[in-house]
């Protein structure tokens, strides 16, 4: 059995390991994202719900804080506690493959205007758009839109793992990577085959994500991270710089890449963004 040294895995420098440490965890980000994901198909029919106050901003509602039930196959009717009172939000789809739903709301038992609002070109993705601010005044709408964003979403409803894919995760391998030993690093080409693997893995599971329909600047953005994935790992099993900053510095710069490049995924093929 292999044992633990204080440079990593016997015969294995310890910064060796930080692309598959990175890879590991990007994976595991990438699921948070899907899980919270606009498009995610959880039976729920109304991907959130967005209130538009007259003096400007929106109260964003995300789904996971709604409660749902499906009338039938076309219709999703979901409420929730907005201020002490109830929020519901009815929305009929038009038969598929139409893009097309219908939306009727209310609050406090009054009726308010509502739209569906398709948040992805991609996928049946539908908010559930208040556009008359519910009648609240600057105030109450305020403390509506504080209390309506779980604490593992920012305000704008993106989630807070995202800021811990970007700045986070490569700054941990930085460190890692310039506080650590110099010397080559045996398993070279077996390390390197894992690393690749786990990234292919990491790129299909947020290419599943958007049913495949990824293109444009996807791809040659994918290939440029694979690019940069492999040849970082290679290096990392070489001699390295002596100076611990550069060493540092360049795995900052690398690390970015790829975590860069998982997010542009997880966000278009989850419907983040358009």
């Amino acid at each position: 059995m292999a044992t633990i040294a204080p440079g990593g895995v016997r015969g294995v420098a310890g910064r060796a390991l930080v692309p598959g440490g990175l890879v590991v965890l990007l994976f595991l980000a990438c699921g948070v994202l899907a899980l919270l994901a606009p498009n995610r198909d959880d039976g729920r029919g109304i991907a959130g719900i967005s209130i538009e106050h007259a003096d400007g901003g929106w109260a964003l509602i995300p789904g996971e804080s709604l409660d749902c039930v499906r009338q039938d196959d076309r219709t999703a009717v979901c409420t929730v506690d907005v201020l002490g009172k109830q929020l519901l939000a009815a929305m009929t789809y038009g038969e598929s493959p139409s893009r097309s739903a219908s939306c009727l709301a209310a609050y406090a038992g009054q009726a308010h205007p509502c739209l569906p609002n398709f948040g992805s070109n991609a996928h049946l993705s539908v908010n559930a758009a208040m556009t008359d601010g519910l009648g609240l005044t600057r105030a109450q709408f305020d403390l509506a839109a504080a209390k309506g964003m779980p604490w593992w979403r920012l305000g704008s409803g993106m989630p807070i793992v995202v800021p811990f894919m970007v700045f986070v995760l490569p700054l941990a391998a930085a460190l890692v990577v310039g506080f650590s030993r110099r010397e080559p690093t045996a398993k070279a080409r077996l390390l390197l085959a894992a690393t690749t693997v786990g990234w292919v893995a990491v790129l299909a599971f947020t290419n599943a994500l958007g049913n495949g329909l990824f293109g444009g600047l996807l791809v040659p953005a994918a290939m440029v991270g694979t690019a940069v994935v492999m040849a970082w790992q290679w290096a990392l099993t070489r001699p390295a710089w002596r100076v611990g900053l550069a060493r540092g510095v360049v795995a900052y710069l690398a690390a970015t890449v790829p975590c860069v490049v998982a997010l542009i995924f997880s966000l278009v093929g989850g419907g983040y963004v358009d």
